[in-house]
C-alpha cells in the first residue's frame, strides 16, 4: 500500500479509528525483531462447544443504584483444552468479563495492579470525568491501586468496555487478555421481550507451542497486531443452537488489538440497531459490516425458519492495505460463530418500534478548519529512542496524548483563510455524530 494511500484510507476513516486508540501502526518510531517463534496450531483448540455467556464482575454492593466492585489484572494460566494452558492476563482470572449496571447508577472500582508493569483501567466510550477515565499519564505502579468512582448519567446506555491504556504498552496488555464489557441498560428498553440477545466479545490471540503470548514482529508494530487464533467470549468458533425463526440481538464488541472484522452471517440479512453510542434512530439493513478494533455494534437477525440448519457468522478478507510480509490470515475466511436452528416450532417476527432513538442533530458549524495529516516513518537508527523494549509502544494511541515528535506525524493546520496554524500536537473527543448505520466522534484541535 502506498503512502498517500494509506494517509487516504486513514483519513477517511479517521474519527472511528481514533476512537478506537488501539490500532497499532510503527510511526511511534519503535520496532521489535521478527522473532522466529513456533506458533500453536489452532485446530488444536476445541471448537464447537456450546456459546458461554460473559462471566460477571459480582456486585459487592448492597446499595440500590451503585455498583462497586474489585478488578485484579494478573497473569492466569488458562486451560484450552487437549491440556495447554494459555498464559494470559485477566481481570479477576475471567475472560472478557462483563459490568452490568443501569443508567444513572454510580459505579465504583478499585484496580489493584497485580502485573509486572504498570497499567491503567479506561473506560472505553463512557463519557466520564477526565481524572477517572484511566488515560495514559494517570498510570497505577506494580503493586498499587486506584480507585475510579463515577455517575452513568443519562444518555449513557450502550454496550462499552473496559481495557488498560498505559502508555506505550497498551496494545501488549490486551494482546494478553485484558478486556472487559461494560453494559448500560437504559432506564427504559424499547426492544420487545422476544428479542433474544447476546453478548459476544471477539479477540485474537497468537500463543507459542508452549501456551505463551508471542512477542509482536516489525509487522506488527506497522500494521496492528493480529492474532491467529479468533476468540468469541474465549471460545474458538463456539456455537449457538436456538429455535428456527428466533430474532436474534447480537451485540459485539471488536476486542482485538488490530484486526478488522468484516461480518456475514450466511444467508441471513443483518440488520444494524446500534454503534459505539446506543441505538440509532432507525433500523439499517446491511449484507455485511466492517468493526475496527475497539468498535461495538448492536445487531438484529431474523434467523432462518428452517430447522437443522446451520449458519456461520464469520470475518471475511478485508484488503486494508498490509505493509511488510502479508500473513496467510488475511485471505481467509474467519469463523466465529455457528448458529444452529433445532428441531422446533418456528418463532414469529417480532416488530421494532419506529423509532429506535432520537439523536439530536449537531447544527452547524462555528468554524470550520481544515487539517493535513503527514508521516514519516523513522531513520533506521533512531529505533529505540523510546527503551529498548521491543514490546514498549502500541503506536496509534500515543499520537492520541500529544508525546509524538514532529516527525512523526508532524503537521500544519491552516483555517478556510489560508493562514498557516501551528502543529496541532493532540485531540480531544466533542460530541457523537448520528450518521447512517453509524455512530462517530466529532473532535476539534486543542489549539483551536
Amino acid at each position: 500500500m502506498k503512502r498517500r494511500e494509506f494517509l487516504r484510507y486513514t483519513t477517511l476513516g479517521g474519527l472511528a479509528l481514533s476512537g478506537s486508540g488501539l490500532l497499532v501502526h510503527a510511526l511511534a518510531g519503535r520496532h521489535s525483531q521478527t522473532l522466529p517463534t513456533a506458533l500453536l496450531d489452532n485446530a488444536s483448540i476445541p471448537a464447537g462447544q456450546p456459546l458461554q455467556p460473559l462471566p460477571r464482575i459480582v456486585n459487592l454492593s448492597d446499595q440500590v443504584g451503585r455498583f462497586h466492585s474489585v478488578l485484579t489484572p494478573a497473569a492466569h494460566a488458562v486451560p484450552m483444552g487437549d491440556g495447554l494452558e494459555a498464559k494470559l492476563w485477566l481481570y479477576n482470572g475471567k475472560v472478557a468479563p462483563l459490568i452490568e449496571v443501569r443508567e444513572g447508577d454510580e459505579l465504583d472500582i478499585t484496580l489493584m495492579n497485580e502485573l509486572a508493569q504498570e497499567t491503567t483501567l479506561h473506560w472505553h466510550g463512557v463519557p466520564v470525568p477526565q481524572a477517572q477515565d484511566g488515560a495514559p499519564w494517570d498510570a497505577v505502579a506494580s503493586g498499587e491501586s486506584r480507585h475510579y468512582r463515577y455517575i452513568l448519567h443519562r444518555g449513557s446506555a450502550g454496550l462499552h468496555w473496559f481495557h488498560p491504556h498505559p502508555h506505550k504498552g497498551t496494545a501488549r496488555q490486551v494482546a494478553h487478555g485484558l478486556a472487559g464489557a461494560l453494559l448500560v441498560r437504559p432506564r427504559l428498553d424499547v426492544l420487545p421481550v422476544e428479542v433474544e440477545e447476546h453478548l459476544l466479545v471477539v479477540s485474537d490471540l497468537r500463543l507459542t507451542t508452549e501456551g505463551e503470548v508471542a512477542p509482536h514482529t516489525a509487522e506488527d508494530w506497522m500494521n496492528g497486531r493480529e492474532g491467529e487464533l479468533l476468540l468469541v467470549n474465549g471460545q474458538r468458533e463456539p456455537r449457538l443452537d436456538i429455535a428456527p425463526g428466533t430474532t436474534l440481538r447480537l451485540r459485539l464488541i471488536n476486542a482485538c488489538a488490530g484486526r478488522y472484522l468484516r461480518l456475514r452471517l450466511e444467508d441471513h440479512e443483518l440488520t444494524l440497531i446500534g454503534t459505539d453510542g446506543g441505538l440509532i434512530e432507525r433500523p439499517q439493513p446491511l449484507e455485511e459490516l466492517l468493526i475496527t478494533p475497539g468498535e461495538r455494534v448492536d445487531l438484529l437477525v431474523r434467523i432462518s425458519e428452517k430447522s437443522e440448519r446451520s449458519f456461520e457468522l464469520a470475518s471475511h478478507p478485508y484488503a486494508r492495505g498490509w505493509m511488510g510480509a502479508q500473513p496467510a490470515h488475511l485471505d481467509e475466511i474467519a469463523p466465529l460463530l455457528s448458529i444452529h436452528t433445532l428441531n422446533a416450532g418456528v418463532y414469529p417476527a417480532v416488530a421494532l418500534p419506529d423509532p429506535l432513538s432520537h439523536i439530536e442533530p449537531l447544527g452547524e458549524p462555528a468554524v470550520r478548519r481544515r487539517v493535513e495529516l503527514t508521516e514519516v516513518m523513522p531513520d533506521h537508527g533512531d529505533h529505540n529512542e523510546a527503551s529498548g523494549d521491543p514490546h514498549a509502544s502500541h503506536g496509534g494511541s500515543d499520537s492520541h496524548h500529544g508525546t509524538h515528535r514532529p516527525r512523526h506525524g508532524a503537521s500544519h493546520t491552516s483555517d478556510d483563510d489560508g493562514a498557516v496554524r501551528p502543529a496541532m500536537p493532540t485531540l480531544i473527543g466533542a460530541r457523537r455524530l448520528g450518521w447512517p448505520g453509524k455512530t462517530l466522534s466529532t473532535w476539534r484541535p486543542i489549539n483551536a
